[in-house]
């Protein structure tokens, strides 16, 4: 086999495995995690697997990524000579994740019989995806189970072991695929997995009530998609056409809803400077008796020359006596923020005055009966925030988005489906309100309805139902989440233990 196969196969896999417009086969993802298998079994050392394991995830994380391009190029003030290497460089960073997977399982081949290794890959990539959505901050934007996300009969696990213990069990098969031919433990092992998948699936999608959760009540939430140009959405003339849009848009379900929700910065002035458009805003809920939810910045003025910047979310009650709302804590790097700023000499790619604040309180938005758990943007596909949020006593999540920045990418339905995780892992339904699309309501099983398309007005009404109980990822979240890290760590010291027996062997 020529060294370079494996390595086009995991970029060709990762390209049409993850959610993109063009050609979109869920199932070719098993192919990702297969050719590192092949890279880390056939190389003559782990080096060696190490620097063609990151080659292959370099040019998979570039295939599935390389949107990264677009918002830096159309909005970031860059010439495309310096956007088109963002993705490049993006990929090799995340590539070396990847590269160290192919290293550790080299080892591990080396060591272990084919049945363990098996389970050793499934918990070391377990392990290195929650390695990617905690280490620079956090960017777990590849989990390998959210490609299977519009297949919800799939992902029925996460409600289990969550989207990484998925992510594993899908690479456990994969490694069963490689030494099929030498071990019938492992044959056993993965048709074994394949039948619970697909049990479990159907089982839970099923016609009926979900078991172990508990529906107190039924909602309708208005959705409106305002579908407003990126380019002019912060200029000053645009303000009130912008805003008296997502009126008129309103206007189409706000008899049928319960609550409408506009997206992130759907709003692109300072709503807590009061004004006309503020009050506007504040008479059209209590005339319609219908509380909005919208994304606008916010502030905390601390003298005339200092304030902090805040991408916040604001509930507006009918009363008109009271204006709730959340700061988004996990912000995004280059975007609302610069990192180690007084070492780069870099700009934001948001237009705005000044780098955003973390917010602290993550606590749910009351409605009435709705306790909504608030995701501002990418925070939706950190599987902590959703955690916390449903923690707190959120009933409902709720996540608001602007995906205008990629265009007609790959980013906004690789958003989507990462999103979707989220829902299944916490059992409540998902309310996804963005400024382009794609714009969904998602039920605790993953299935999704209303799905608008991109860059259209839109604006719907969805029918969902107030949840409580927990899944048992929720409830066992610190065992489900803490056990792949030891047994990695204990796999790995029964490696180094077997490598040293060997080459002492060896030496007598």
């Amino acid at each position: 086999m020529h060294p370079a196969f494996p390595i086009i196969i995991a970029m060709l896999s990762a390209g049409i495995g993850y959610a993109n417009p063009l050609l979109h086969l869920p199932a070719a993802i098993l192919a990702f995690p297969l050719a590192l298998g092949m890279i880390a079994t056939t190389s003559e050392s782990p080096r060696k697997a190490m620097k063609r394991g990151w080659i292959a995830g370099s040019l998979a994380a570039i295939a599935c990524m390389y949107w990264i391009a677009y918002p830096v190029g159309v909005y970031g003030g860059l010439p495309w000579s310096l956007a088109i290497p963002c993705p490049i460089l993006v990929g090799m960073v995340v590539g070396a994740y990847y590269g160290g997977y192919t290293y550790i399982l080299s080892h591990a081949a080396r060591s272990l019989p084919p049945f363990a290794l098996c389970v050793f890959s499934g918990l070391l990539w377990t392990s290195m995806e929650m390695a990617q959505g905690v280490l620079l901050s956090g960017y777990p934007w590849m989990t390998l189970s959210s490609a299977m996300a519009f297949r919800p009969e799939w992902i029925q696990g996460a409600a289990f072991i969550g989207a990484y213990g998925l992510s594993g069990v899908l690479v456990s098969i994969a490694t069963a695929i490689l030494v099929w031919r030498t071990s019938h433990a492992a044959k056993i092992w993965a048709l074994s997995i394949v039948a619970v998948i697909i049990i479990l699936g159907g089982m839970r999608t099923a016609p009926q009530k979900f078991s172990e959760l508990h529906s107190i009540g039924k909602t309708s939430i208005g959705v409106v998609q305002g579908n407003i140009n990126q380019a002019r959405k912060w200029d000053a003339k645009y303000k009130k056409t912008t805003f008296e849009k997502y009126l008129n848009l309103s206007r189409q379900v706000i008899n049928k809803s319960d609550i409408v929700i506009w997206p992130e910065t759907a709003m692109p002035f300072y709503l807590q400077d009061g004004g006309i458009m503020r009050a506007e805003i504040m008479n059209f809920a209590t005339e319609n008796k219908t509380p909005v939810l919208t994304g606008a910045p916010g502030y905390i003025l601390h003298s005339k020359m200092d304030f902090s910047l805040y991408n916040r979310a604001y509930l507006i009650s009918p009363d008109k006596k009271s204006m709730s709302w959340y700061d988004k804590s996990h912000l995004v790097p280059f975007g609302e923020y610069i990192p180690f700023k007084e070492f780069l000499p870099l700009g934001k790619l948001v237009q705005g005055a000044g780098d955003f604040l973390p917010g602290s309180d993550a606590s749910p938005l009351q409605s009435g009966d709705l306790a909504m758990g608030m995701l501002i943007c990418y925070e939706g596909i950190f599987p902590e925030l959703a955690q916390e949020r449903v923690e707190k006593g959120a009933n409902i999540l709720i996540n608001i988005s602007n995906d205008a920045w990629y265009g007609k990418t790959s980013a906004p339905l690789q958003h989507l489906n990462l999103v979707t995780m989220r829902a299944v892992e916490q059992g409540r339904y998902m309310i996804r309100g963005t400024n382009t699309g794609v714009s969904a309501c998602i039920d605790p099983l993953g299935r999704i309805s209303h799905a608008t398309e991109l860059f259209v007005d839109a604006a719907f009404a969805a029918d969902a139902e107030v949840i409580s109980g927990s899944t048992f990822y929720h409830a066992n979240y610190k065992a489900v989440t803490r056990s792949p890290l030891v047994l990695t760590m204990l796999f790995s010291i029964w490696i180094i233990i077997n490598r040293r027996r060997t080459q002492t062997a060896i030496k007598i």
